[in-house]
C-alpha cells in the first residue's frame, strides 16, 4: 500500500491538471480577475472630462461608439460642467447616468 499511494497521487495530480475542472478553474479565474478590474473601476471615478475613448469603455454600458460620441461631445462643446452634462451627449439619457453616476467624475 505505501508503494502504490505515491503512484496513486501522481496519477491524481496528473488527471485533475488536464481535467476540464480544470480549464473551468482557469475561465473561472479570468471572470473573477474582470470582475476585480470592474470594480476598482467603481471604486475610482473616472474624469470625463480627461478620460480616453478606452478609458470610457470600461464603465458601465459605455461601448466603443458611445466613448467615441462623449469625446466628440467634449471636444466640440468643452468641458463637462456637472456629471449630470453627460445626457447631453446623444444616447446618454437618464436610465444610464444613474449607472454611471458613481463612476464618473468631473475633477
Amino acid at each position: 500500500m505505501k508503494k502504490f499511494l505515491p503512484t496513486l497521487i501522481v496519477a491524481c495530480a496528473v488527471f485533475t491538471a488536464s481535467s476540464p475542472l480544470s480549464i473551468h478553474a482557469k475561465s473561472l479565474n479570468q471572470k473573477i480577475e474582470t470582475a476585480k478590474t470592474q470594480l476598482q473601476a467603481e471604486a475610482t471615478p473616472i474624469n470625463i472630462n480627461t478620460a480616453t475613448a478606452n478609458d470610457l469603455e470600461a464603465l458601465p454600458g459605455i461601448g466603443a461608439k458611445k466613448a467615441q460620441d462623449i469625446v466628440a461631445y467634449r471636444k466640440a462643446n468643452g468641458s463637462f460642467k456637472r456629471v449630470e452634462d453627460i445626457t447631453n451627449v446623444k444616447g446618454i439619457g437618464d436610465r444610464m447616468l444613474a449607472k454611471l453616476k458613481t463612476s464618473v467624475s468631473v475633477k
